[in-house]
């Protein structure tokens, strides 16, 4: 467990950052920072980034770029080794990603030179198409028809009657199906002390799991899901991407921990049922979850 002494801080920093409309890849293309320590930084993960001091400085260069004041945080100058740090983390991917905005694909290039040639291209492209499904087709359905010498007529009365019979049982089949899918319960979600932060799931007997979905909005998140109870276990802990869902099995008898860096647009839910939403104003979140 990390000291959180940063917590405030990094969310004093991503507070100003939403103010100015700026997103997480803009900053790291401002500063020359890797966005992973950016991101926990603001969510307060003092276990994911670098040594005290190359903490502070990161907290200087981001106070100093949004123009807001964070504390005494003197420094002395920085030494080669920071630098030499700063380059290896930030430069590479910043000179990376701008080569990808600057450099237009091939494709693109032929659009707007010949958008005439690539008009034709396809046409012929949905042409070629076309006439192999119909050639398969062709092939598979023979247009010459046989007639037979003595035809025989078959009485099909017998087996239109077990057809019959055949979908009776299918239909009894389906509709017990819809039924047990009806009678299924869902788990049951309190709030222990009345707190959002606080939840307590309880499962039907014969249930041993059940599922927490997230998904975010516009904006990417870090999150953690870790077991405390009956045994310590991280489950799974990343950044996930704007418009991007994910799924945890929660296992009955067990505790867990959802640390979510960035509420703004997340939506989560526990074996379908909605989880209680954050309260007003909070972007930093740690959910305890109770699964009985």
């Amino acid at each position: 467990m990390g000291t959180k002494k940063y917590k405030v801080i990094g969310i004093r920093l991503q507070d100003a950052r939403l103010k100015k409309g700026w997103t997480l890849d803009e900053v790291q293309l401002k500063l020359q920072i890797s966005k992973r320590y950016l991101m926990a930084l603001e969510a307060g993960e003092d276990d994911d980034l670098p040594g005290d001091y190359y903490t502070q400085s990161l907290i200087k260069q981001y106070a100093n770029l949004l123009g807001v004041e964070v504390g005494n945080r003197h420094l002395e100058n920085e030494p080669e080794s920071i630098k030499e740090w700063r380059r290896t983390h930030g430069e590479v991917t910043s000179r990376a990603q701008k080569e990808l905005q600057q450099k237009p694909s091939v494709l693109s290039g032929l659009i707007h030179q010949h958008p005439w040639l690539m008009g034709i291209i396809l046409v012929g492209v949905i042409w070629l198409l076309v006439w192999a499904a119909f050639s398969e087709m062709a092939n598979r359905y023979p247009s010459q028809l046989v007639a037979q010498k003595n035809p025989t007529v078959i009485d099909k009365t017998k087996k239109s009657h077990h057809k019959t019979n055949a979908s009776k049982t299918k239909s009894t089949h389906s509709s017990a199906k819809k039924q047990s899918k009806q009678t299924t319960t869902k788990p049951k979600i309190e709030k222990v002390n009345d707190s959002v932060d606080n939840l307590r799931v309880t499962l039907p007997d014969e249930q041993k799991h059940t599922t927490l979905k997230l998904k975010t909005g516009d904006n990417q998140s870090w999150n953690s899901l870790t077991a405390t109870a009956p045994q310590a276990a991280t489950v799974a802990q990343g950044v996930m991407e704007a418009h991007q869902t994910q799924h945890f099995k929660l296992k009955k008898g067990y505790t867990y921990v959802l640390k979510i860096g960035n509420t703004i647009g997340l939506k989560g839910s526990i074996g379908g049922c909605k989880m209680p939403d954050p309260a007003t104003g909070v972007t930093v979140r740690s959910v305890t979850i109770v699964v009985n």
